[in-house]
């Protein structure tokens, strides 16, 4: 899955190392392997967006495409 997907990350545009889930999969194991949930991104971007809420919040448009496939999970994970 991961050779699918663009070698930038998402976030930065920098050289994406990390295959990352957007909403996490010990919260939402039934989006584990759903094509949306999974992005690039750096190493310094996917530390940030999983341990920094804020950071995270600033992140619209992977919240618009959270939102696209579970909107309740969005609104939960980026306490929206």
């Amino acid at each position: 899955m991961k050779k699918a997907l663009p070698p930038y990350c998402v976030i930065c545009h920098g050289q994406g190392t990390d295959a990352a889930h957007l909403i996490p999969k010990s919260i939402y194991p039934e989006h584990y392997t759903n094509p949306l949930n999974i992005v690039i991104m750096c190493r310094e971007c996917h530390k940030r967006y999983d341990n920094d809420k804020e950071f995270r919040q600033k992140q619209k448009r992977l919240i618009s495409i959270v939102k696209s496939f579970d909107e309740l999970a969005a609104n939960r994970y980026f306490d929206l």
